[in-house]
């Protein structure tokens, strides 16, 4: 296991996840639920479940409190608040939630594989125009192949 899999795996030991079919459920019955997407603006502007709030992750902590540029009022005042963190597979929501509970955060959890997995579910998302995704061309982007020289000598 890589060093990156391995903080994953340290920080699910106290992250809950919900699973895509579970987090739609959540939607409909829990209308002060926070979704929060912490990709990266292109990701996010790409593809994005409904209502979610986009905070890129390298934002994240000096939007989660007050007197900082980066502040987001609705979540710094969230402490208390149900808040799911979303990324493409699950990996980066799970660090990011860890971050949050040490920031004081109580009810954070991570979706579990991301929106990779609420497309495989064929849950509906929207583009920056706020267009209905079509599936498969988003099966296309988030499965892409890891370019040569990114993989290991």
């Amino acid at each position: 296991m890589d060093q990156y899999q391995q903080l994953v795996k340290t920080a699910l030991e106290t992250v809950d996840e919900v699973f895509p079919w579970e987090l739609e459920e959540e939607i409909k019955n829990t209308p002060e639920l926070i979704l929060l997407d912490i990709r990266e603006a292109d990701e996010f502007k790409r593809m994005h479940i409904k209502n979610s709030l986009h905070v890129p992750r390298g934002l994240l902590e000096g939007a989660c409190v007050w007197n900082y540029d980066d502040t987001i009022p609705k979540l710094a005042e969230a402490r208390d608040q149900s808040i799911v963190v979303i990324c493409r597979s699950g990996n980066r929501s799970a660090l990011a939630a860890k971050t949050m509970q040490m920031m004081g955060f109580e009810k954070v959890r991570s979706l579990k594989m991301g929106i990779k997995g609420w497309n495989d579910n064929d849950l509906e998302m929207l583009d920056e125009k706020q267009n209905i995704v079509d599936i498969d061309d988003a099966d296309e982007w988030l499965n892409r192949a890891v370019p040569e020289d990114k993989l290991a000598p």
